[in-house]
């Protein structure tokens, strides 16, 4: 009943369903726990089923063979994980990793159910190609940033997410773990946040940044 439930809430395709399709989808569904720091990778050929996020966050990010990477965006609750159907995805060629940043449920429909269903049904078809063309847009708005934007309001800019996150302005959060966020090295991340202590905008502590100044980072990533 509770993911029926939640199916009924939070999926937006579920009323343009046929009963024996509802009943498919709940019967082919389950809940996954996982645990803060377990970490997922996913490409075109794997295929988990849909996740969707029923409560926690999730970093989706690639890497590089000598360890160096960029967060693509996060995953938070209601959030639609699409590459974990990677082989649902046609012409689509994608490597890319999760990390969970807090303890999280999931909902996963399995592929061959949501496969059929989709084939059957347009609505569930739409829901599918609307969660990658919302994934894609994260991924370009990422990479104009990355291309035209200069790392200080790209740092200011990863602050301010995080003070979202956590609903606080003191942050636990190394400067390796945002270099990585970035796709940039450590020593440039501390660098300028030194500058950024110096400006006023932040106070650093070991393993913490306490944000000071939150409209002036506000006005520094504009």
């Amino acid at each position: 009943m509770r993911l029926k439930k939640f199916m009924q809430d939070h999926l937006p395709f579920w009323n343009f369903l046929t009963e024996i399709q509802k009943e498919r989808i709940v019967q082919h569904s389950f809940i996954q726990k996982y645990k803060k720091g377990t970490t997922m990778n996913y490409s075109s050929e794997s295929c988990t089923g849909i996740q969707i996020f029923k409560s926690g966050r999730a970093r989706v990010f690639i890497s590089s063979p000598d360890g160096r990477g960029i967060t693509l965006y996060r995953l938070v609750d209601l959030d639609v994980c699409v590459f974990s159907a990677g082989c649902m995805l046609k012409n689509l060629s994608f490597n890319v990793s999760m990390e969970i940043e807090a303890d999280s449920e999931v909902i996963v429909i399995e592929r061959n159910i949501y496969k059929v269903i989709s084939e059957e049904n347009s609505a569930v078809k739409d829901f599918t190609m609307e969660m990658v063309a919302s994934k894609f847009s994260d991924v370009m708005w990422l990479l104009e940033h990355l291309v035209f934007s200069n790392m200080g309001k790209r740092l200011a800019s990863a602050l301010l997410e995080q003070r979202d996150f956590f609903n606080n302005n003191i942050l636990e959060i190394t400067h390796e773990k945002l270099a990585f966020d970035l796709g940039t090295a450590r020593e440039v991340v501390t660098r300028l946040l030194k500058q950024f202590q110096l400006d006023g905008y932040v106070h650093l502590s070991r393993g913490k940044i306490k944000l000071l100044n939150e409209k002036g980072l506000l006005h520094l990533k504009k």
